[in-house]
């Protein structure tokens, strides 16, 4: 009561203010790499022209690293030249595969590399990754960056020219990267639904350590949550995302790695609301199938991974 009194002789006041001295201090945001200050940025050969209408399809841009020796990258961040017509980034690494080297006449060949990996991606306000302590991922020497664009125009023309920085580490790590999906692209939301389900499920085959998840979907998503189903048949929920917003999507880190035992399936499940009720919804009166465009939907739970054997090796190392 004291507390409301206080508020409304301020309000009847004039609402006053006080000394700047008594305001909290001011939030400090990173004016450039949410990473520190890159190793090294790569970026696209030459701006993209992006117009100002109509649908973009998903386009490919081979960005070279020319590094000479195989290097371990401690963080990764993707920074869109125009964020606001950037959809999403997905970069993958081609390497130059020992079994079919190069020849002078047959240099360019897709076929001369091989996909080893991917070196991760970018959404809507997605920051830059710091793998924690002891653990990097690979790139090759020769390695190439492809990166996957999806570009949704704003009805303005502009261009894009998006930019890798990458942070190495000096020696090999105890523990190395890895991840997967939990996906289902065979939904379809009926007109008008306000919590229309789906769901995907992926079974772990070796003791893994699941370090981050990634929700994925449009305009229509509203809710998104992990479970682990172990082989006992407990489950647990590993995360819940109650109110998903396509325009702030977030990685999810545990302070912890968390043990998935071979065995676990990891679940996802997702909850779109396709009524008037929602304000970001394109149409209501549409049913809605998984497709590429914003307009569309996609359900993907992202995860990321270290090795449970690697986890092992390093604890041992360390005692």
């Amino acid at each position: 009561m004291t507390e409301i009194q206080t508020i409304s002789a301020w309000v009847d006041g004039g609402s006053p203010k006080s000394t700047d001295a008594d305001l909290p201090e001011v939030p400090q945001f990173a004016a450039e790499w949410t990473i520190g200050e890159p190793d090294v940025v790569l970026s696209m050969l030459e701006p993209h022209a992006v117009p100002a209408d109509g649908t973009v399809p998903y386009l490919y841009f081979t960005v070279p690293t020319n590094f000479t020796e195989d290097k371990w990258i401690q963080a990764v961040e993707l920074r869109p030249g125009d964020r606001r017509v950037v959809h999403h980034v997905i970069a993958t690494l081609q390497s130059p595969d020992p079994d079919n080297p190069p020849s002078p006449e047959a240099s360019l060949k897709r076929k001369q590399k091989r996909t080893t990996g991917t070196l991760g991606g970018t959404v809507p306000n997605k920051l830059g990754v710091v793998y924690p302590d002891g653990v990097a991922r690979k790139i090759e020497a020769g390695t190439e960056i492809v990166l996957q664009m999806h570009y949704t125009t704003i009805g303005e023309a502009t261009t894009d020219q998006t930019t890798v920085g990458l942070i190495f580490r000096d020696a090999p790590p105890d523990r190395t990267v890895g991840g997967g999906v939990v996906i289902n692209t065979k939904f379809a939301i009926p007109a008008g639904a306000e919590n229309h389900e789906v769901r995907a499920e992926r079974e772990i085959k070796e003791d893994t350590y699941l370090t981050n998840m990634t929700p994925h979907m449009h305009a229509r998503g509203k809710a998104f949550s992990y479970s682990a189903v172990y082989p006992d048949g407990t489950e647990e929920v590993l995360l819940n995302v109650s109110n998903y917003r396509f325009d702030w999507q977030l990685t999810y880190e545990f302070a912890e790695p968390k043990l998935l035992p071979a065995g676990t399936k990891l679940v996802g499940v997702a909850h779109f609301d396709n009524s008037v009720n929602n304000r970001a919804n394109p149409d209501a009166t549409s049913e809605v199938r998984w497709a590429d465009q914003t307009w569309e939907e996609m359900m993907i739970g992202f995860y990321s991974t270290v090795d449970a054997a690697d986890v092992k090796k390093a604890t041992t190392n360390n005692n």
